[in-house]
């Protein structure tokens, strides 16, 4: 089992074990915060960490922990992507027992955008290469109303939950609902471009 914790300015994960209670704790000399951490197998943690302080995006991203290695560095394993890679902006990702990575991303530099303008979405990423391998839901630029700003606008797309394999995701994009080897269904409960915290 694993938990995040932080205090202050620096994040920590500990690790208990289920059978013996027996924990151990990593901490990180560096500013910034573990938002997620995931299980690739038994040994192997992602964390998503987010940096702050003067260089937020130098460390932000996702991290692999080989959690049987010596040390108690967070961020000593391997960085397996970044916070902005290739002009997109990863908003959370996680591993999963399957190899791959499964990331909410937002494509950046879109100057103009209108009805139908691809903004972001799910992908499902190498968890060796961090080499995008499909696009598993898109997201679409969002329409306001509002009097004083109408028009077409840029929104993130949320991953809210995932299960170990990555094959089964509770997301919200366009709509929320849950993504299913790439099969979306749409669900009742949360509104599109709402705070969402869910789990399998």
């Amino acid at each position: 089992m694993a938990i995040q914790l932080s205090g202050g300015q620096r994040g920590a994960v500990e690790v208990v074990s289920l059978a013996t209670g027996a924990a151990r704790t990593w901490t990180s000399g560096r500013p910034g915060i573990p938002l997620g951490v995931s299980w690739a197998d038994s040994r192997r943690l992602g964390i998503f960490w987010a940096g702050t302080g003067a260089a937020p995006q130098r460390d932000s991203g996702l991290w692999e922990l080989d959690t049987a290695a010596p040390g108690h560095a967070l961020l000593s394993g391997r960085r397996i992507l970044p916070l902005v890679t290739g002009g997109d902006t990863v908003q959370y990702a996680q591993l999963t027992t399957a190899g791959t990575a499964i990331a909410a991303v937002n494509y950046n530099g879109t100057a103009h955008v209108g009805r139908g303008t691809v903004v972001g979405g799910i992908v499902e990423l190498s968890a060796q290469t961090g080499r995008p391998l499909r696009t598993l839901l898109a997201e679409h630029a969002a329409y306001s109303a509002d009097p004083g700003q109408p028009g077409w606008y840029i929104t993130p797309c949320q991953l809210a939950a995932a299960d170990r394999t990555g094959g089964h995701l509770l997301v919200s994009c366009d709509r929320f609902g849950r993504l299913d080897r790439g099969r979306f269904t749409p669900l009742p409960g949360a509104a599109p471009q709402s705070a969402v915290t869910a789990a399998w």
